[in-house]
């Protein structure tokens, strides 16, 4: 029997802190990590948006709710996009989740 881990749970994030300008962060975060993952087709069996277009605050993506390169995404690139964050690199800055798919999907043809 596999078990189904989750890689994203934006509750577990907007808990870890009660600082309102934290929850920001996280929230503009996870908007732009679901974007990402929505636009470059990495999500499977999971609508992540509410009827008005947000963010379901109950969102969590499990490995199931991914693609093959979106396991890999957020195996290496999404950790080193947060570390990047972390050092001052504005959240918005996706380069980093971009190369990262490239890189993934590059690799795939060999």
């Amino acid at each position: 029997m596999s078990v189904d881990l989750p890689l994203y749970d934006y509750q577990v994030f907007l808990n870890a802190n009660k600082s309102k300008e934290y929850q920001e962060r996280v929230h503009l975060r996870t908007k732009i990590l679901v974007d990402f993952l929505s636009k470059n087709n990495l999500l499977v069996n999971l609508s992540p948006y509410n009827e008005n277009g947000n963010v379901k605050l109950d969102l969590i993506i499990y490995e199931s709710n991914v693609t093959p390169e979106g396991d890999k995404l957020f195996m290496k690139t999404i950790p080193n996009w947060y570390k990047a964050h972390d050092r001052g690199t504005p959240i918005e800055k996706i380069s980093i989740l971009e190369r990262g798919l490239k890189k993934i999907r590059e690799s795939k043809l060999l």
